[in-house]
């Protein structure tokens, strides 16, 4: 076996998502008729909130910014972020925020 040509402590130059939670939520309108009777529903004020945690150089996003995770669209406002370190592993960051699609 060939003896390793490199041994010391590799920075880690780039960050990698490791979970990432998306749920969708939004009021339900139900509508009725003149008689009272039900007619239809409706959802209202839709809202995307999405969590990412990874490990890495640096948490990619910022607070404000407006970059969620692939497939969340409309406004997206990134109200949380969390980076930590230590010394037994790679640095730690999270981030999560709201997405309203229906906003301009």
């Amino acid at each position: 076996m060939a003896a390793p040509t490199h041994i010391g402590i590799t920075l880690v130059t780039e960050a990698t998502a490791q979970s990432v939670e998306v749920s969708s939520k939004g009021d339900v309108k139900i509508l009725t008729d003149k008689d009272g009777n039900y007619s239809n529903a409706v959802v209202q004020d839709p809202t995307i909130e999405f969590s990412v945690r990874g490990k890495g150089a640096s948490c990619p996003v910022q607070i404000k910014a407006s970059t969620g995770p692939s497939g969340v669209t409309g406004k997206v406002i990134v109200t949380s972020v969390k980076e930590s370190t230590s010394n037994d592993d790679w640095e730690e960051w999270e981030y999560s925020g709201t997405a309203y699609p229906s906003a301009t």
